[in-house]
Order: C-alpha cells, then sequence, then structure tokens
C-alpha cells in the first residue's frame, strides 16, 4: 500500500523526484476567469434583490443586444472607453502608472470645441481631420505636463495625472461659464460646433457615428505599433526591465516621453468622439467617468489593443444592458454598479494571481 500510495504522488514527479507542475490554465484564460466570478457573485446580489439571476442576466443581454438601437447604443459606449482603455493600456505596458484620462479626453473635447466654435467655415473633412488632430494634440499635451514633471524631477505620474484631472475639469468648468458659454442659454455650456466638424451618423435613426470607425483603425494601427515596429520593441523592453534597456542602449527617457504623449492622445480622441459624434456641444460632465473606467479595462484587456476592444466592449453592454435590466426586471440601480465594481476587484485580483504565479514560475526555474 505504502508503495503504491508513493507512486501515486510521484506520478507528477520527474527524475531524481523533481516535482512537475500539474495542468493550469493559461494566463489568457485568468482574466475570463475573473470575469466570470464577477457576475457569479453579481448573480448573489440579484437574488438577494428578490429577483431570478437567470431572468435578470437575460434582460441584460436584450438591452444591450435586443433591438437595432441597442445595439447602436452598446457601440457608442463602447468608442470613448476603447480610446481611453487603449491610451490607459499603452501606459501600463511601459509601466507607466498613467490615471489621468479622464482629463486628457476633456481637453480632447476642448481642442474639437474650439475648432468647431472659431474654424467652421472649413469643410466637412477638414473640420473633422483639424478636430481630431487639434483633440489628439491637446491630449497629448496635457499628459506631457506629468511626463515632464516625471523625466526631470522624478515626481510620481501616479499623482500628477490625478491631479491633472481636477485642474481639466475646472478648466472646462471655467470655459463653459465664461468665455465661451453660450450667450442664448441659461445653463453653463458653448453654443453648438459647426455641423462641418461633426461626425457623421453611421446608422440613421440611432446615434451610432463614425467615432467607432477611428476607434477601431486607432486599435488596428496600435496592435501593429506594438509588435511590428521598433518602437514597440523598445517599449517592451523598458516596460519589462528598465536597467537591461538602459545597458542596451535604448533611451529610457524618449520611450517614456513618447509613451505618455501617445496615451493621452489615444484619451484626447475619446474626448473629440464624444463632443463632435454626440454632444456637439461643450458641457460639463461629458466625459461621465469613462477615464476611470478606462483603467480597469486596460487591466482586463491586459495591455493587448484587441484585448482593451473586448474588454470595452463588455464594459459598454453591461452599462447599457444594465439600463434594461433594471427596467425589465426590477433590479436596483446600485446593483448595476455594484457588478462594475465587482468587475474591477476581480480583475485586479486576476492581475495579483498571475504576477504571483509567474514569479513562483521564475523562482521554480532558478531552483
Amino acid at each position: 500500500m505504502y508503495r503504491a500510495l508513493k507512486t501515486r504522488l510521484g506520478a507528477g514527479s520527474g527524475a531524481g523526484g523533481e516535482q512537475r507542475p500539474g495542468w493550469r490554465p493559461p494566463a489568457d484564460l485568468i482574466p475570463v476567469a475573473a470575469v466570470l466570478l464577477a457576475f457569479m457573485a453579481g448573480a448573489g446580489l440579484i437574488a438577494l434583490a428578490g429577483v431570478s439571476p437567470l431572468r435578470a442576466y437575460a434582460n441584460l443581454l436584450l438591452g444591450a443586444f435586443g433591438s437595432r438601437n441597442a445595439i447602436a447604443e452598446t457601440l457608442v459606449k463602447t468608442t470613448p472607453l476603447l480610446l481611453a482603455g487603449l491610451g490607459t493600456a499603452v501606459a501600463f505596458r511601459g509601466r507607466i502608472v498613467n490615471i489621468g484620462a479622464e482629463g486628457q479626453i476633456l481637453m480632447g473635447a476642448v481642442g474639437a470645441t474650439y475648432v468647431g466654435l472659431y474654424m467652421g467655415q472649413l469643410t466637412p473633412v477638414a473640420g473633422i481631420l483639424l478636430a481630431i488632430t487639434t483633440g489628439f494634440v491637446l491630449g497629448a499635451l496635457w499628459v506631457g505636463i506629468a511626463a515632464a514633471l516625471k523625466l526631470r524631477f522624478g515626481a510620481s505620474e501616479l499623482i500628477t495625472t490625478l491631479m491633472l484631472n481636477y485642474i481639466a475639469i475646472e478648466l472646462v468648468g471655467f470655459l463653459i461659464a465664461g468665455p465661451w458659454k453660450d450667450p442664448k442659454a441659461f445653463n453653463p455650456f458653448t453654443a453648438l460646433i459647426a455641423p462641418a466638424v461633426r461626425l457623421p451618423v453611421l446608422m440613421s435613426g440611432t446615434r451610432l457615428h463614425a467615432g467607432i470607425i477611428l476607434a477601431l483603425l486607432a486599435t488596428a494601427v496600435l496592435s501593429y505599433v506594438l509588435r511590428h515596429t521598433v518602437y514597440g520593441f523598445q517599449l517592451g523592453v523598458v516596460g519589462a526591465n528598465p536597467k537591461a534597456a538602459s545597458y542596451s542602449g535604448i533611451h529610457n527617457s524618449r520611450v517614456i516621453l513618447g509613451t505618455m504623449l501617445l496615451s493621452g492622445g489615444l484619451a484626447g480622441l475619446a474626448g473629440v468622439s464624444e463632443l463632435a459624434g454626440l454632444h456637439y456641444r461643450l458641457l460639463g460632465g461629458l466625459s461621465a467617468g469613462y477615464g476611470y473606467t478606462a483603467i480597469a479595462i486596460a487591466l482586463l484587456g491586459r495591455g493587448k489593443p484587441f484585448g482593451v476592444l473586448a474588454a470595452a466592449f463588455l464594459f459598454a453592454a453591461l452599462t447599457v444592458g444594465g439600463d434594461g435590466m433594471q427596467q425589465s426586471s426590477a433590479v436596483p440601480v446600485q446593483v448595476v454598479m455594484i457588478i462594475e465594481g465587482l468587475l474591477l476587484l476581480f480583475v485586479l485580483g486576476s492581475e495579483v494571481f498571475r504576477a504571483r504565479r509567474k514569479l513562483a514560475d521564475s523562482k521554480r526555474e532558478g531552483a
């Protein structure tokens, strides 16, 4: 019996009694498991509210995909989440903690508003291209402040990008209540931007606009840049081991500066899409917290552009479908917000688990 037990215990061992790791889920499945666990925990909350979880989640899917307008609204929500998520993800890839996408979104919207208010005489193609360029540049310059402080004084970009969010919010408040306020309106917001600067509607009768095309193009281009260019290789090396990158001749400061500018520019495009595609005027609360949700999206997508696309689509579907779930199943709105919070917590937990597993593997190989 002892020999039989010893044989079974040693079945996973190699030569010399060395333990071989058993089957473990691939690293790419860890975020998927985190999402499933979050929805399972949410099902428990829905059950506590006295509603069938299956019925509630069915209504969530119908709210997000059950009609032509529902699908359009899901794609509308996907657009800013995807662009802001891409910006946050590319920063994380280089171990740069940019949590200032909220402010960069607002600055991108400021740039598009300026073009729409003062350059409306342009042709539609020129007006849209100029608005996109201006929004990208302003978003990049806004995070460039944090980049300069980091590279010159060693200031933490986590703190500076967060503080710049509040400055951007107050700056927008000053503009819409002061020099850019619509003189014909009582509430603080600007006049409507010129039609030449507005993004065209893709599906008549809905709010789906060409911003989704811009977001998908940004995803494809960023994926190519990260995988097939020298910059993408250098960013991966700097993010993995800055000292080794420096020893190999890579200018870390240039890579960090370029990455932060690209990160802010992508988030600025999210502001352009919201301004030129939906609201057509600058107003308070334009971002709706997209910059903070982008952090969870970047983590869930594991820094990969197409992973970020899937994560942004998931959060957009949850947001849009949550309204349908609330109306059809009488689920309190707080439950939907809690599920979004659970997604963030479980995704963060999955990253910690993945990091610890990677560390254990490296120790095992070193031994």
